[in-house]
């Protein structure tokens, strides 16, 4: 059974968004199809912020797929007319598979302002969906 207040702690706390109250007031979370999505799930609060959460620990597969992953956020997030696109890598390596997926996200030439990376450890999304 899904805790509503772990997902607002963890966007609030962990990732540090400064949403209004409102925005908590809709959650919808969904399960990745790993035939079609990199992501593992995803959460969008309030019809405006978008959130793929992605549990690896496996950085060669971070290097092959997060550029696409970010692609897709940003899509799904400009199709749907959200405000905005916070990509998770939840993984036991913070330091390692970080420093990849930033070096990554820095590189990308096709992101905007609204699209945010953060790199956390697994046990920080244990307790969303």
């Amino acid at each position: 059974m899904r805790n509503d207040q772990n997902i607002v702690d963890f966007v609030r706390y962990t990732l540090g968004c400064r949403c209004p109250d409102e925005v908590f007031d809709q959650i919808e979370c969904r399960n990745g199809d790993s035939q079609t999505n990199i992501y593992t799930r995803s959460i969008t609060l309030g019809g405006r912020l978008l959130i793929y959460i992605w549990e690896t620990n496996d950085s060669s597969i971070v290097e092959a797929g997060l550029p696409a992953m970010l692609v897709s956020g940003k899509n799904e997030r400009d199709r749907r007319g959200l405000n905005r696109l916070r990509v998770v890598i939840a993984t036991d390596d913070v330091d390692h598979i970080g420093s990849i997926a930033q070096r990554l996200f820095r590189d990308l030439s096709d992101k905007d302002e609204r699209v945010h990376l953060h790199v956390v450890h697994m046990h920080d999304v244990a307790n969303l969906i």
